[in-house]
């Protein structure tokens, strides 16, 4: 029996990712027709419905689901295959990497020169990935992800603790706000970061509900980077990971509030570097993650 085509693979792994051929096709750059024909060709073809329709998606049969999972795996080893191949040819090897934004933005990337000056063979492509999956599901190298835990089943490392939240906001508006005590902070604008939505209220009290309710009031933002910049603009103050603020601090954009929180912040998570195991000969993630490591440990003196 001859193969399916690669294209017609291609089109239902996409669209059965996405649950909906209009998705598919704007991804693909084709037109939505084309992915039906391809798709039911294909079903014509090996005798089987890959997909049924649920309101205004396309849900996988049985049949298909298991048939997506066992060929997605190969079409990512393709495409890793040949991108290797092309990085190759042009003299380079190249790092596919997922990382958390704020830790790439805030951390990694200042970062990434000392890398390149020791590697200059090595491309590193970052990619903002802020939720887990499997490498065997993906083009991944090597991911860095914040959690309590590494992931299992390929080499990790433990990076950095991300250590304590301190509240900061721009010297202008420390200097006009003339604070004299921790509670002084509830009479200005307090900016949150909408992935943590509690970082105040438990900065500020662990129990006393009329303090956590002032605590709450204030602008929302959906990055690091907007919550980061409100701050320097003197748009209000922020509590913030020391850690992700510490050029913003050291360049006299952003100053530390002499305040404690109310209480010994509980240990949060950490930071982790996962990777996929190379073939014999291709260690430039390790390399990666080695290099990573020995950053963390000259950060941490």
């Amino acid at each position: 029996m001859r193969l399916p085509s690669l294209i017609a693979l291609q089109m239902l792994e996409c669209a059965a990712r996405l649950g909906s051929f209009t998705r598919a096709a704007a991804e693909l750059n084709v037109t939505e027709s084309a992915i039906s024909r391809q798709i039911q060709a294909l079903e014509a073809r090996l005798g089987v419905r890959f997909f049924e329709r649920v309101r205004q998606r396309v849900v996988l049969t049985a049949d298909g689901d298991r048939y997506v999972r066992e060929i997605r795996e190969e079409l990512k080893a393709i495409e890793r295959a040949t991108k290797d191949l092309a990085s190759r040819a042009g003299g380079m090897d190249v790092i596919e990497l997922a990382v958390v934004p704020t830790f790439a933005t805030q951390w990694l990337i200042p970062r990434l020169a000392s890398f390149r000056a020791e590697h200059p063979r090595i491309v590193v492509n970052i990619h903002a990935r802020p939720e887990p999956f499997h490498f065997a599901e993906s083009l991944f190298d090597a991911a860095i992800y914040f959690g309590d835990r590494p992931w299992e089943g390929h080499p990790h490392a433990r990076l950095l603790d991300e250590g304590p939240s301190i509240p900061v906001c721009s010297p202008l508006l420390l200097e006009q706000a003339r604070l004299r005590e921790r509670d002084d902070l509830l009479r200005l604008p307090l900016l949150h970061l909408a992935s943590r939505p509690d970082a105040w209220p438990d900065w500020f009290s662990a129990d006393d509900e009329d303090v956590r309710r002032k605590a709450r009031l204030g602008a929302r933002y959906d990055l690091f980077t907007m919550v980061t910049g409100a701050a320097i603009c003197g748009l209000g103050v922020a509590v913030l990971p020391a850690m992700m603020v510490h050029s913003e601090m050291e360049s006299g954009q952003l100053v530390a509030l002499p305040f404690q929180a109310a209480r010994k912040a509980e240990d949060g998570g950490a930071y982790f570097v996962s990777y996929r195991e190379g073939k014999p000969g291709d260690d430039k993630a390790q390399s990666f993650a080695d290099w990573l490591l020995r950053q963390c440990g000259a950060n941490q003196r």
